[in-house]
């Protein structure tokens, strides 16, 4: 007979049973949920750092983990209770606590067990690297005894080319004791250095005796004296010693010039980003050609579910593959990145993302890291300056130039200040120089930089734009505003509950034929320089915000199209009367007006007819205080604007590659405090006014490769300051007898023609002048 008492008590048992169950699911979840979110970030920065350890056997195991975690969430998702099945509490409640249950089991046991090996591999690796220093990177020294020391990559691409032949002869059979391999940061250079140690004959050579020492950026010379003495270098006096210095930062070069090795077969190679003037061999170490990028990409996605074989994907891998630049680092950065997600979908996710206009460097914070420290402190404003202009294009140095005055050295003379920070960046390798014309004997002399350009690599420009925007845009000092192709729509980042965004000290815009002038609207009160690339457009009409710019001192207008621009709205600026610099290049101007404050105009390939010939304005009216004017490659320029004669206020004057240019106005000595004439490269300029003589504070005349020019003035040794003549080019073949009455005449740079004739009359000079035969431009681009 059945017990029904029992049985109903028993399902009364299992019923509180289930109930309580169901009641425990909520605590359950909340508690499985808060696990996971706790410690999903933490294993996705350790499953980082092992990638980047090279650590495979450890990795292995925390992606176990990962996946284990993405199981629990995937439950914590699946199962939840809605008022319509909330009877199946109870058993959610069993399958939340057995995905519990199994992450507790791994990670309290096997996880343990793991991170102890873990943490015993790094040890043995620090303890063979030495102790971390303060630097940028670990600093460590070493003797390479082992070739299967740790810290060399298993792949290298690159690294057996003509630069690798050249190092190793160098060391083995080259004259010079110290070899310098310069490049910028992430190039491999570290890498070469390492491989170069590794080589058969360089270790046949130098047998045991190979020191490599890690300085960094941090490290004092004096310490660094004090480490490499460690090492007691000079008891190796008997036998060649090859000493590595990695990393070498400007501040401590003279530790190079410190170290002497006695065995005259001994070697010192320094890697360094600035090229080492005191080294007697140095290499630029080179990046990496399009054919070693894809290998090295490949080399890191191998391990993942990538087809290269297929067309789609090969095409999207090599787009990523522009993006980083030919850099080895880029290229490890994103190729880790990618081998963990492993799939064809996370590789078009990154080529998709950059092809909106983002960045490598917005996805890799320790990428961004490593390259923001090639950047010294005193240098990185300047180095967010050259963000301000396109992708792609020169950089004239005359428009840094004309920035950094205004900004950085308002009070000093001239341009030097600013002239030796490009310098500087360039021998860091965060940008690189260009001369489109060079004379021999004359580089540099008067300040004359109108031929020089700066070049930047696009990850380095990108760089400089990500720095640019790491504060926020209320507070930061560079506002850069790429509209290309934006079709009047404004920049994601664009403030979207504000109609008007407020411009800081340096403004930047880059917009093309799809851009209307009320695009947006700006203030811009505050702004200094206003930078205004354009391209691809007919005709530009500069921005209405312009006229309220009441701060603004330096104008750049850029045309980057092929074809000349018409430049609309200039009567804007008639307003703005701090502005003293302007730069426009390859537009078409209808007019030059009401520019009361501006010192100094410069015109590059530009349309100036309208503004010079059919303009009824007066010159010197429109601009009464013009300090310094250059024409360059202004092809239909023919002869200075009415007026131009009456600006007592004009020092400088250049002409230059104006091929229709014919001749200077008689009145031109008027020009009472002319200092600088330069009129060169102008084909058809055929003949100085006898007036030029009247020009008593000319110190420099530049009359260099106009061919047309065959005399001088009768009268032109009255110039009684003249210090500098630059005649190279010129088919002169008689100097007027009044050149013997230069008092303080210094420098004379000629060809081989005119130096017979200049020998006659400086052998009456009680001073020798210096006097220089010029080779012809090597270039000879001037024709063009």
């Amino acid at each position: 007979m059945v017990d029904y008492a029992s049985l109903a008590w028993d399902l009364a048992k299992d019923g509180v049973a289930i109930v309580t169950r169901g009641l425990e699911y909520n605590g359950t979840r909340e508690s499985l949920e808060a696990t996971v979110n706790d410690l999903s970030p933490v294993v996705e920065r350790i499953e980082d750092s092992l990638t980047r350890l090279d650590l495979p056997i450890q990795l292995k195991h925390v992606q176990k983990l990962k996946k284990l975690l993405a199981k629990n969430a995937e439950a914590i998702g699946k199962h939840k209770i809605h008022w319509w099945n909330c009877v199946l509490a109870p058993w959610y409640q069993q399958k939340l606590e057995k995905e519990a249950a199994d992450l507790e089991r791994f990670a309290s046991a096997q996880t343990q067990i793991h991170m102890f090996h873990l943490l015993t591999k790094i040890l043995s690796v620090l303890s063979s690297k030495g102790p971390p220093s303060l630097g940028r990177r670990t600093n460590y020294a070493y003797r390479f005894a082992d070739p299967l020391d740790e810290r060399f990559p298993k792949f290298t691409v690159g690294l057996d080319g003509d630069s690798m032949q050249e190092l190793r002869k160098n060391l083995l059979t080259g004259k010079e004791q110290v070899i310098n391999l310069y490049g910028m940061p992430g190039s491999g250079k570290t890498t070469m250095a390492q491989k170069l140690c590794r080589d058969p004959q360089v270790q046949g050579k130098f047998k045991k005796n190979i020191f490599f020492e890690t300085l960094g950026s941090q490290i004092e010379v004096e310490e660094a004296v004090k480490k490499l003495r460690d090492h007691e270098l000079p008891k190796y006096g008997e036998n060649p010693v090859l000493l590595v210095l990695d990393d070498v930062w400007p501040r401590t070069e003279d530790i190079v010039e410190m170290m002497s090795l006695k065995h005259k077969d001994s070697r010192i190679l320094v890697t360094s980003r600035t090229e080492m003037k005191a080294a007697g061999s140095r290499h630029l170490m080179k990046l990496l050609s399009d054919k070693d990028a894809e290998k090295l990409l490949r080399h890191f996605l191998q391990s993942g579910d990538i087809d290269f074989d297929d067309q789609a994907t090969s095409e999207i891998l090599l787009q990523v593959l522009e993006g980083c630049k030919g850099l080895p680092l880029a290229i490890e950065f994103i190729g880790r990145k990618l081998r963990r997600k492993g799939s064809v979908q996370a590789v078009r996710e990154v080529q998709l993302e950059w092809s909106r206009g983002h960045s490598i460097l917005d996805s890799h914070e320790d990428l961004l890291t490593r390259l923001q420290n090639s950047v010294d402190e005193s240098h990185r404003d300047y180095f967010m300056d050259l963000g301000l202009f396109p992708e792609d294009q020169k950089i004239p140095i005359t428009v840094l130039i004309d920035m950094w005055i205004e900004l950085h050295h308002p009070n000093e003379p001239a341009s030097l200040p600013a002239m030796a920070i490009t310098q500087e960046l360039v021998a860091m390798n965060l940008a690189a120089d260009i001369k489109v014309r060079r004379i021999v004997g004359r580089e540099d002399l008067d300040d004359y930089y109108n031929n020089y350009f700066l070049e930047q690599h696009d990850l380095f420009r990108e760089l400089a734009i990500h720095m640019s925007k790491q504060e926020p845009l209320e507070n930061r000092e560079r506002l850069i505003i790429d509209m290309f192709g934006s079709q009047n729509h404004p920049p994601e980042w664009w403030p979207k509950q504000q109609q008007s965004v407020v411009a800081p000290k340096i403004l930047s815009i880059s917009t093309d034929q799809n851009i209307t002038p009320h695009w947006c609207s700006i203030q811009a009160a505050k702004t200094v320089v206003l930078v205004l690339n354009i391209f691809k457009t007919a005709e530009y009409t500069l921005p209405e915000f312009i006229k309220e710019m009441e701060n603004l001192k330096v104008l750049i207008v850029t045309n980057n199209g092929a074809c000349k621009t018409d430049l609309r709205n200039l009567e804007l600026l008639g307003s703005l009367l701090s502005l003293k610099r302007i730069r426009l290049q390859q537009v078409s101007i209808p007019s030059l007006r009401d520019l009361k404050n501006v010192h100094k105009l410069s015109l590059y390939m530009c349309d100036v007819k309208k503004a010079f010939e059919n303009s009824s304005i007066d010159f010197s009216e429109a601009m009464p205080k013009l300090v310094e004017l250059s024409i360059e490659y202004c092809k239909d320029l023919v002869e200075l604007p009415t007026g131009f004669c009456k600006m007592v206020t004009m020092k400088n004057l250049t002409i230059s590659s104006c091929h229709d240019f014919v001749r200077l106005h008689e009145e031109i000595g008027k020009l009472e405090n002319l200092e600088l004439l330069r009129i060169n490269y102008c084909a058809n300029f055929e003949e100085m006014p006898e007036s030029i003589s009247e020009l008593q504070s000319l110190t420099s005349l530049d009359i260099s490769y106009c061919p047309s020019l065959r005399k001088l003035p009768v009268n032109i040794g009255k110039m009684q300051n003249l210090a500098k003549l630059y005649m190279a080019g010129c088919p002169i073949r008689e100097l007027p007898d009044s050149m013997m009455d230069f008092n303080k005449l210094e420098r004379v740079i000629c060809d081989e023609y005119a130096s017979p004739l200049w020998e006659v009359i400086i052998s009456r000079f009680s001073s020798r002048p210096n006097i220089n035969v010029a080779d012809m431009d090597v270039s000879l681009n001037w024709l063009c």
